[in-house]
């Protein structure tokens, strides 16, 4: 995924068009999670569920492998994104109930990490070795990838915890929490900011000279310290309270968005990416702390769907923008405007930090 976006641009497909393909994941992002979600916390089956939305993905993707125009590469991705959309929520669904029985969540979600560290630096070598224009072994990665992910759900056994199955009205219920409505507001505005990274940071470091492998570096940097975080941040959490976890992400994003407009030094800007581990690390755990606390236990799974619907309304608003003005100012400007924007949600967080508080008292350490 992390060479997807070059691989595009170099089969001719502008900025714009680049960023249309990848709008379509946020916007089907808007229901069909929550469809998948609803339908596991319905029948106390989420593995099942989840192995169904895993194929699906792996099947759908298998136009991709094959185009080379926009209209069927976008065609190809709207149908893998239909099931993707709903893995996330329902592992994490899966996850949450793990912690519950006792396990620490940094623990179980760190292996997407490894798992991301040890593809993006040996496809990123082979792809420095071959040196192809638009190189197929990308869409052929992503699919054999989806593949095994497809074998090890296979594997998976178990459900969210055992409660009574929800009714609809009892989604409804919780979508009146203002607690609830702050956090995936905060959610989508931060994922707005992320959008220049998300798709454009792989095209920008292309165009200032940088090949595949320095891309897999710089990702890889922010990996690690992703799993650092997250390994470390039932620890922190024990200490510092959410809201205060959560406005540090955002500040600390804020100053990496803006280095990445400024600094032009390639050893540099792959050693700055370390600050991932807050951007995302620090976010999603606070993110998925808070959603824990709120939703009940007969809604896991849909609590965690909701928090996917609102990053991908900010991936849909983000990647609606960001592809114009890269096509129109470049990469650099895009990464300015995420730094400005990133101060939003640290505002937001900072003046509803009270009642946000008021959400984790009922949380444990150990999640």
């Amino acid at each position: 995924m992390t060479f997807l976006p070059a691989y595009l641009r170099g089969l001719g497909l502008s900025g714009g068009q680049i960023s249309t393909i990848f709008a379509a994941t946020p916007l089907l992002a808007l229901v069909l999670p929550l469809a998948w979600a609803y339908l596991a916390d319905r029948t106390h089956s989420h593995h099942r569920v989840l192995r169904a939305v895993v194929c699906g993905a792996w099947l759908g993707f298998v136009p991709v492998l094959f185009a080379r125009s926009f209209a069927v590469i976008f065609a190809g991705w709207a149908l893998y994104a239909s099931f993707s959309v709903a893995v996330g929520g329902l592992a994490d669904a899966l996850a949450v109930a793990r912690v519950r029985a006792g396990a620490v969540y940094g623990r179980l979600r760190l292996w997407g990490s490894v798992g991301y560290v040890v593809a993006a630096v040996l496809v990123g070598a082979a792809l420095t070795a071959r040196a192809r224009p638009a190189d197929r072994l990308v869409p052929v990665a992503m699919w054999l990838a989806l593949g095994c992910a497809f074998a090890a759900a296979l594997r998976l056994h178990g459900a969210g915890e055992p409660a009574a199955r929800p009714r609809f009205a009892d989604v409804k219920a919780l979508l009146r929490d203002p607690r609830l409505r702050l956090v995936l507001a905060i959610a989508a505005l931060h994922w707005i900011c992320l959008s220049p990274y998300n798709v454009f940071f792989g095209v920008f470091l292309e165009d200032i000279g940088l090949g595949p492998l320095s891309l897999a570096l710089a990702y890889s940097t922010g990996v690690v310290m992703e799993v650092i975080v997250l390994m470390t941040f039932h620890r922190l959490q024990s200490r510092f309270a959410l809201p205060t976890l959560l406005a540090a992400a955002f500040a600390v994003s804020a100053a990496r968005w803006l280095a990445i407009a400024l600094i032009r030094a390639p050893g540099a800007l792959i050693a700055l990416q370390a600050l991932h581990g807050m951007t995302f690390g620090m976010f999603w755990s606070a993110a998925i702390a808070l959603i824990a606390t709120i939703v009940p236990p007969a809604l896991r799974a849909t609590g965690q769907a909701l928090l996917i619907v609102a990053i991908n309304v900010g991936a849909a608003l983000g990647n609606a923008m960001t592809g114009r003005i890269y096509d129109a100012h470049g990469a650099r400007l895009l990464f300015l405007l995420a730094a400005i924007g990133e101060l939003v949600p640290l505002a937001v967080v900072l003046i509803a930090g009270r009642r946000l508080r008021h959400a984790t008292g009922l949380i444990s350490s150990d999640q």
